[in-house]
C-alpha cells in the first residue's frame, strides 16, 4: 500500500475524532495540527542570493518553464489549483486574482507575495516556494526567517556558497539543516570555467555538516530534458543533475508524509484506549452520575478525564503523600520554565518541551516508587499518556507545540491537586 492509499483513512478517522469536540485542549490542538500536516502540501522552499538561479531551478523542478514572474516579488508560490490563475497579495493586505499566468499580467510594485495555481496533479503533494535573500543584511535575515518558518525542505541555490552565505546559513536551526540541500546551479557554466570540480571539493566538508547533500545542476538542460519533447529525455535529465535532485525531493516528501501518518496513528491509538469502539460513529454524552459498580472497562473509557479514586483509596496516606510530592515536583518544573522565559526574549520551544518531558518523567518515577493500588495505577496510565503526547510535541517543535506541552503539565498538576484534595 502506498502513502496516498494510507493517507485518506487516517485523515478520515482523525477528522471524525476531532469533530466530536470533546477532547481536552492539548489533545484537541495537537490533533488539529496533525490534521493540518496531513492535508497541506509539503513546502519545498527554493532560496539563495540574487542571481543564484532560483527561478530557473524552480521551473526545472516543477517542469513548468512558463511560470515566469517578477523578480522583485519577495515570495513566489507555485501550487495546485483547479484552474490556471494567479493570486497577488499587496502591502495593504488586499488580494487580487488574475486568470492565466503571472507573466501575462502586470504585477504591482508593492506586491508582497504572488501565488500561481495550476491544475497539475504533480503539484498536489507539494508547493514550490521561492524566497530570495536580497537587500540589506537586515532584509536578508528577515527573508531567511520566512524560509525557516515555512519550509519542510530547503534548497539553497548557489554557485560557490561564499563565506557570506555560510555565515547567514550558520544561524539556521539544526532541524531545518537536516532537511536542506545545496544546489550548485549553473553547473554547466561552472564546468566551462573549469571551477565545478574545485567548488565541489572545497564545499564537501562544509556540506557534510550543514546539509543533507550537494547537487550540481545544469538547470537549463534540466528544463529542456523535461519539456523539450512529448516525453522526458531521460539521459539529458540524468546528465543535468536534475534527476538526482528530484529523486531526493520525492524521497523526502514520501518519508515526511509517512512520519506525519505515524504521528497521527500514535495520537489516535492513545485516544482509542480511552474511547469506546463506536466513539467515531456517535457523540458521547458527558457523565453526569458516578459510574455504577458493574460498569465495564469500555464504558469507563468513554470519559477522557481521569476519575478521582474511590474514598477508601483516596484516604490512603501514602497515596496522598505521593500526590502532594508530585504536585510539588510539577510546580518546581513549572517555575523553572517560567524563569527561563523571563530570562530570554526568544522562546526556545525545544527546551520548554524537553523541560515538560522531564517533569512528567520525574512524576512517573515518583509514582512508580509507591505501593501499587488502583489510584496510583490510574495515575501511571495518565502519565504514560502524557509522555507519549509530549513525544508528539517534540516531533512537531514550534511555539504552538511548546504551549500545548506546558498546558499538558499544568492540566496534570491541576488533576493531581484535585485528587489530593478529594482524598484529604
Amino acid at each position: 500500500m502506498n502513502t496516498a492509499e494510507q493517507l485518506d483513512p487516517v485523515i478520515d478517522r482523525l477528522g471524525r475524532v476531532l469533530d466530536r469536540g470533546n477532547l481536552p485542549p492539548p489533545y484537541a490542538r495537537c490533533g488539529a495540527r496533525l490534521l493540518s500536516l496531513l492535508t497541506r502540501p509539503v513546502q519545498v522552499v527554493v532560496t539563495g542570493f540574487a542571481g543564484s538561479g532560483k527561478t530557473k531551478l524552480l521551473e526545472m523542478m516543477s517542469a513548468h518553464p512558463d511560470v515566469g514572474h517578477d523578480q522583485t516579488v519577495p515570495v513566489f508560490e507555485l501550487s495546485y489549483g483547479d484552474t490556471e490563475q494567479a493570486l497577488i497579495e499587496r502591502a495593504d493586505g488586499s488580494v487580487s486574482m488574475v486568470r492565466g499566468f503571472l507573466k501575462q499580467c502586470e504585477i504591482p510594485t508593492d506586491a508582497l507575495r504572488v501565488r500561481q495555481e495550476l491544475p497539475d496533479p504533480n503539484l498536489i503533494q507539494q508547493d514550490y516556494i521561492e524566497i530570495g535573500l536580497d537587500g540589506t543584511e537586515e532584509e536578508r535575515q528577515s527573508a531567511l526567517e520566512a524560509v525557516i518558518s515555512r519550509a519542510d525542505l530547503v534548497i539553497w541555490c548557489s554557485q560557490d556558497f561564499t563565506q557570506e552565505e555560510q555565515r547567514l546559513w550558520s544561524a539556521v536551526p539544526d532541524h531545518i539543516k537536516d532537511h536542506s540541500v545545496l544546489a550548485l546551479t549553473k553547473a554547466d557554466q561552472l564546468l566551462m570555467r573549469d571551477v565545478l570540480n574545485y567548488n565541489i571539493a572545497r564545499l564537501e566538508p562544509i556540506v557534510s555538516n550543514e546539509f543533507l547533500g550537494m547537487f550540481p545542476v545544469a538547470t537549463i538542460q534540466g528544463v529542456t530534458a523535461q519539456t523539450g519533447a512529448e516525453h522526458v529525455n531521460d539521459p539529458l535529465w540524468a546528465a543535468s543533475g536534475g534527476k538526482s535532485l528530484m529523486q531526493l525531493v520525492s524521497r523526502h516528501i514520501r518519508h515526511g508524509r509517512t512520519a506525519d501518518i505515524d504521528q497521527a496513528r500514535v495520537f489516535l491509538d492513545r485516544l482509542a484506549l480511552k474511547m469506546p469502539p463506536d466513539a467515531e460513529q456517535r457523540p458521547v454524552a458527558p457523565k453526569a452520575t458516578p459510574t455504577p459498580v458493574g460498569e465495564t472497562e469500555t464504558d469507563v473509557s468513554q470519559d477522557l478525564r481521569s476519575e478521582a479514586p474511590r474514598d477508601d483509596e483516596a484516604r490512603d496516606e501514602t497515596t496522598i503523600g505521593l500526590l502532594s510530592e508530585a504536585v510539588d515536583v510539577l510546580q518546581r518544573h513549572a517555575g523553572k520554565m517560567f524563569d527561563a522565559l523571563d530570562e530570554s526574549e526568544d522562546v526556545d520551544s525545544t527546551k520548554i518541551i524537553d523541560c515538560c518531558s522531564d517533569a512528567i518523567r520525574s512524576v512517573s518515577n515518583l509514582m512508580g516508587s509507591g505501593t501499587g493500588n488502583a489510584a496510583t495505577d490510574a495515575l501511571q496510565g495518565d502519565l504514560q499518556d502524557g509522555e507519549e503526547m509530549l513525544m508528539l510535541f517534540q516531533l512537531e517543535r514550534g511555539e504552538d507545540a511548546a504551549v500545548d506541552a506546558v498546558a499538558l503539565v499544568l492540566q496534570l498538576r491541576k488533576e493531581l491537586a484535585g485528587k489530593m484534595a478529594a482524598g484529604s
